[in-house]
């Protein structure tokens, strides 16, 4: 339409942003890719197109914000080290708007972002790298192998050549030399994330170690003192897991630095994967009252065959978790790990136009946790229509073989 005021009307949704205190029937008019209005019964013919939204259930949520996954696909040889997404696959195409990348490379191949991904995703990408400098082994034992395999003076050198990139250092504790010298390789990561000045994110839970007692108790010492070491900001990742070095004690309490470090502003994200979300640890996490700030995938190429981000969401609704909870999970809590609250994450006039268009299915639906146990849930998530910076996506079929929804039980 010539003349028009907004180049596209998203019209008749129910927009939910838990953040901004947003739920219920609005309209959202875009120009120049960015928000220009968010008001009931917008007029249809002031805008150039008009997204109609139909159908019981269907919600308009602020671009849904995956703050764990792993997105380098092309940096890692196939068959050798840990497979990665295409970024659109699991971003745009899979109703999300911004992908955290958490230590898929160190700093020998970090370069494969601004050279190749970074500039072929319409995805918003943002880019953590390993601390384990010179090669990322997954699906092997161990980042780390020892004290040097930390290498400060390359890490530095590497932010030096790629301003602005580096968002923050990841660091796995996992494989048989954290049992000798854990404190030492978590301290000296640390200090590299300071030295960069960004969040440190460590990922708990060592199915190595499940087997062995004294090795379980060791990674349970090495929670509490990386608790302990967090400085606000720093993100435990893997809040659920049940393998060893969980958050919970052989009683199945928290370890008092868990309370200590939230209220120090340390980040808990669940980062479910295929390796490290317990149905059970996240049911009596939920009854203690200790729920994660965000929700994320930690999809690599393997699990992106088994679940989505909006799968994640819905298996926390299982346990009683709202959407407006889950919501909120994966858009505002999620905007502020990444230090962007002022950027994305919200429906708010003046920002980049991330919207994120989902159906709610109610259903009797069947999810799998790490150890193979199957779980119900009354609600399936899946995306409908993708908007990033004003522009629109579909989504692709989805994960499973007859598309997003989990199995029916």
């Amino acid at each position: 339409m010539s003349g028009a005021t907004y180049d596209l009307l998203i019209k008749g949704g129910h927009v939910l942003d838990p953040g901004q205190g947003l739920d219920g029937a609005l309209d959202i008019a875009v120009a120049g890719g960015k928000i220009a209005r968010v008001a009931a019964d917008i007029p249809a013919e002031d805008a150039a197109r008009v997204l109609e939204i139909r159908g019981a259930g269907r919600h308009v949520v602020p671009g849904l914000i995956d703050a764990h996954a792993h997105v380098a696909n092309g940096a890692i040889t196939e068959g050798v080290g840990m497979g990665n997404c295409d970024a659109d696959a699991i971003g745009v195409h899979s109703g999300v708007t911004t992908i955290l990348d958490c230590g898929s490379v160190g700093v020998a191949n970090l370069g494969v972002f601004p050279a190749w991904i970074l500039p072929k995703a319409k995805t918003r990408v943002i880019t953590m790298v390993n601390a384990g400098s010179y090669a990322h082994t997954m699906p092997g034992p161990a980042d780390v192998n020892s004290l040097d395999d930390i290498n400060r003076d390359a890490l530095q050198r590497a932010a030096e050549h790629n301003p602005g990139l580096i968002s923050g250092v990841k660091l796995r504790i996992a494989g048989p030399i954290f049992s000798s010298i854990g404190e030492d390789i978590i301290t000296k990561a640390k200090a590299a994330a300071s030295d960069l000045g960004v969040p440190l994110m460590v990922h708990i839970g060592d199915p190595g170690a499940n087997n062995d007692a004294a090795a379980a108790q060791r990674r349970g010492e090495l929670t509490r003192f990386l608790l302990r070491t967090f400085e606000p900001g720093d993100i435990l990742t893997h809040l659920c897991t049940p393998n060893s070095g969980r958050v919970l004690d052989p009683t199945g309490k928290p370890y008092p630095e868990v309370a200590e470090a939230r209220a120090n502003g340390v980040v808990l994200d669940s980062a479910l994967g295929r390796g490290n979300f317990g149905i059970e640890v996240a049911r009596r996490q939920a009854d203690l009252g200790l729920y994660p700030d965000t929700i994320s995938s930690d999809l690599t190429a393997f699990g992106q065959t088994f679940h989505s981000l909006l799968e994640c969401m819905a298996k926390f609704m299982s346990i009683g978790y709202t959407l407006a909870d889950v919501v909120k999970a994966t858009t505002a809590s999620a905007a502020a790990l990444l230090g962007l609250q002022d950027e994305i994450g919200a429906i708010a006039v003046g920002r980049d136009a991330d919207l994120s268009i989902i159906d709610v299915v109610e259903g009797d639906f069947t999810f799998t946790d790490t150890t193979g146990q199957a779980f119900r849930g009354g609600y399936g998530l899946v995306p409908v229509r993708t908007v990033k910076a004003g522009e629109e996506f579909s989504p692709g079929w989805g994960t499973h073989p007859w598309g997003w929804l989990p199995a029916l039980a």
